[in-house]
């Protein structure tokens, strides 16, 4: 049988080696814009299946309609500058990207009206569409230039895919494994339109001609712009003062943003340190008026995490052994440390992001490492709990890793997990977590963004078994009862702590204030205790199977 030589089917001045060059390289390209434009979107619309439902779609799209492009186009201009001029275009499209996508995914948010999902798509398509388009007819290109000859045609087609598929998987893996931390998302994009333009550059001057200076030159200037932009990193456009920004970080996890500003809640515009997740503040500490920490106890910036104290009047004492899910900046450990070091002997934090663990070292006086009663943990809550000895339990347990905007690990929210928690548990215990939604359906129609918190819980009522007398307990503290996204701290207790109506959880509320909660302000919340058992007909019990949390996010 003879064997067919790519090469020898290629144009002139055009080899088989160099076409593979090509095409890996924008195979490369192609799944580095993919894995990076998620994070891009992220701080916007919130860590969910829709943004990635969005993206994966939207390179779909444009990859059919480059093949589809490439394929006409070659036909009509077989020529390797034409593909430099369609990579060179591209590199353009990309490197346009990281400066236009904060104001632009604001803009949608802000003033378009539309439902989350079609915000998300909507700005996938403006951000990423053209440039994909430019890559995905990159491969037909190639087919066209390296087989002139219908009777290799099928191998060079498989082959010059196989190389871009390779391409891809080294960009996703390099991407996602190692350059989002070493050097940040923004200098990914403008980095994936400098090697396009580069490769251009390659494409030009395999093929001579007119295009090896002209083309060359606009190549050179694209990838000195996108070396001047790659040095600025993406700043989302979060909420609160900039003037005083300290510190901007992006993690495996999170775009973190540190900065000093005032505070949101009553006592109104005091000095505050603030900790953002994306757009979005995740933690803060009051400042003196010379914006430095005081010295503890610390006081929270963030209300909330006053609320976190409620469980206390069930037990009628500070905590002994705590678990901590989630730090942020680490303030509400601080408080329980701080406030009751007689009682509080130790406090397991846990976090997966070991930035958030150094942010808060840093710039909140969390003690990271070393500290007699807070031991910190940089590990999934999950894994921690389940890998634990089962013999260890807590008599504290406080679950806040839900923040808002779209960012709910469904697995530390399920009936499978807060059976462990409950497993792990002491029976005069209580376990404490914090859910942003609304806490009632809406009375007339409209929007339900009570579905989140209707499903926590039956999720919690359904594994502490609050609903059978002489088992466990639940109890719930609306922040405000505003009937929009807030706050709602749920109570779990298990069959060691007697029910309490809510006029009774009051007095031991009062019982215990003077001693325990006199640096928190929880009297208008206690009486906000909801004293009627939501409906939950027409939400589900969350699953490690079903858990459609993202579709329940207050917007």
């Amino acid at each position: 049988m003879a064997k067919h030589n790519t090469a020898e089917n290629a144009p002139a001045g055009v080899g088989a080696k160099s076409l593979y060059l090509v095409v890996f390289l924008s195979g490369a390209a192609l799944m580095g814009l993919e894995m990076a434009g998620a994070r891009l979107v992220e701080p916007h619309f919130g860590s969910t299946i829709y943004v990635w439902g969005s993206i994966i779609g939207v390179f779909m799209l444009a990859l059919s309609l480059g093949y589809w492009g490439g394929g006409r186009f070659s036909d009509k201009s077989p020529k390797i500058e034409t593909l430099g001029v369609i990579l060179l275009a591209a590199a353009v499209l990309v490197m346009l990207v990281p400066p236009i996508a904060p104001y632009f995914c604001t803009w949608m948010n802000e003033f378009t009206g539309l439902d989350v999902r079609y915000r998300t798509l909507a700005a996938c398509l403006a951000l990423f569409a053209l440039p994909s388009i430019c890559m995905g007819m990159v491969s037909p290109f190639g087919i066209k230039l390296a087989a002139r000859q219908t009777s290799v045609l099928g191998s060079v087609a498989g082959s010059l895919y196989a190389v871009s598929t390779l391409g891809s998987i080294v960009g996703t893996i390099l991407v996602s494994f190692i350059l989002v931390e070493l050097i940040g998302t923004s200098a990914i994009v403008y980095g994936v339109g400098a090697a396009l333009a580069l490769v251009a550059i390659y494409c030009f001057f395999q093929g001579g001609g007119g295009f090896r200076k002209a083309g060359s030159l606009l190549a050179i200037l694209g990838i000195v712009g996108g070396y001047m932009g790659s040095g600025t990193p993406l700043t989302p456009l979060h909420a609160g003062e900039k003037e005083n920004l300290l510190e901007i970080k992006e993690s495996a996890y999170h775009y973190i943003t540190i900065l000093n500003g005032r505070t949101q809640i009553a006592p109104y515009r005091l000095p505050a340190r603030l900790m953002l997740f994306n757009n979005l503040i995740e933690s803060g500490i009051i400042l003196n008026e010379k914006l430095q920490l005081p010295p503890p106890p610390a006081k929270t910036a963030c209300g909330y995490v006053d609320l976190l104290h409620l469980g206390m009047a069930l037990t009628g004492h500070a905590p002994n052994n705590m678990l901590v899910v989630g730090c942020g900046g680490g303030v509400g450990p601080r408080m329980f440390k701080e406030n009751y070091p007689d009682e509080v002997k130790s406090i397991d934090v846990v976090d997966i992001d070991p930035w958030v663990f150094r942010l808060a070292e840093k710039w909140f006086d969390y003690p990271f490492s070393g500290d007699p009663v807070i031991a910190s943990h940089v590990e999934d809550g999950r894994m921690y709990v389940e890998r634990e000895d089962p013999g260890k339990k807590w008599d504290y347990i406080i679950m806040d890793a839900y923040s808002s905007g779209g960012r709910i690990p469904k697995h530390l929210i399920t009936e499978e997990f807060l059976t462990t928690i409950r497993d792990r548990q002491t029976d005069d215990g209580v376990m404490v977590i914090n859910v942003i939604s609304s806490y009632q359906k809406p009375p007339s129609g409209g929007v339900d963004n009570s579905r989140l918190f209707r499903s926590v819980y039956k999720t919690i009522e359904k594994v502490w078994e609050t609903d059978k007398e002489g088992k466990g307990s639940l109890y719930v503290f609306p922040r405000n009862r505003s009937g929009q996204g807030e706050n709602i701290i749920m109570v779990a207790t298990k069959n060691g702590i007697p029910r309490q109506s809510a006029r009774e959880f009051e007095r031991s509320y009062r019982a215990i204030r003077t001693k325990y909660l006199a640096h928190t302000d929880l009297d208008a919340v206690v009486q906000r205790q909801l004293s009627v058992r939501p409906e939950t007909d027409d939400v589900p019990v969350l699953t490690d199977d079903f858990c459609p949390t993202d579709s329940m996010v207050h917007r």
